[in-house]
């Protein structure tokens, strides 16, 4: 998948889990979301934020690739390091390993707290990711043009506090967060040609029929085609429409609107 399928497809995830919205449209109501997580009206927008950062992670795997470019020079020299220790491009970050170390990452972060008076509780180390995850969407979106890439930086500072000062009403949103990101992003590059290494390190294949491996470790089920197909962009018009449904409907609702 192409980074802003993997953006929108973070974010939705996040609104399908958290909201649980009837938005009107021309007479008609459109269920949002399940609801299964309470995290408030708020939390629905700042977390489908981070969401949509974490969905991009793994591909912090490719010192090439746009998430690399998104907060030059901290996030350049983290993803040649991400690339060594993850064995290449659609390995570590992209498997079950990966899955696990991104979500016990941010579920540490979140145990860090630091009382403030005033303020209360802040999480700081999940600041700092927060931040960065939000550039890397931000950036793939192209929400701030390559010439004022230093914009990056504050656009996802700025974000990054608002979702300090505005967080999700649950007390593991931030590994939920990361952790449901990672997983829509595992899922997407999984219906593509390429596939993903999904028991990295591990060479041993799954129970799978052959047609599913690529040299006995990348599994694919191929549904969408090469990254960038036209499958892809299919999917991802209406993937985004209940993304941007659900947010507006949080966002009226956190600011005192209501949602017929």
């Amino acid at each position: 998948m192409m980074g802003p399928s993997h953006a929108a497809c973070g974010a939705a995830a996040w609104v399908a889990l958290t909201a649980d919205y009837q938005v009107g449209l021309h007479g008609l109501v459109l269920p949002i979301g399940w609801g299964l997580v309470d995290v408030g009206h708020a939390g629905v927008l700042t977390g489908a934020l981070v969401t949509a950062g974490a969905a991009l992670l793994p591909d912090l795997d490719h010192p090439g690739g746009t998430v690399s470019r998104s907060l030059p020079p901290v996030t350049t020299g983290l993803a040649r390091l991400v690339c060594r220790i993850s064995g290449g491009h659609r390995r570590g970050t992209h498997s079950l390993l990966g899955v696990a170390a991104f979500t016990g990452l941010a579920a540490a972060a979140q145990k860090v707290g630091i009382p403030v008076e005033g303020l209360g509780w802040v999480w700081p180390l999940a600041a700092v990711m927060s931040v960065l995850l939000i550039a890397f969407a931000v950036k793939v979106l192209a929400f701030v043009p390559d010439r004022v890439a230093k914009l990056n930086w504050a656009v996802g500072i700025g974000l990054g506090v608002v979702v300090g000062l505005w967080p999700p009403a649950h007390e593991w949103w931030f590994p939920l967060a990361v952790g449901t990101g990672v997983v829509v992003h595992l899922l997407g590059d999984l219906l593509t040609t390429r596939g993903i290494h999904l028991l990295y390190p591990l060479r041993a294949p799954l129970p799978l029929p052959r047609i599913l491996y690529r040299n006995r470790e990348f599994v694919a089920v191929p549904l969408l085609g090469n990254a960038g197909s036209l499958p892809e962009l299919l999917l991802l018009a209406p993937v985004t429409l209940f993304a941007l449904g659900g947010l507006v409907a949080a966002l009226a609702l956190a600011t005192g609107f209501t949602v017929a």
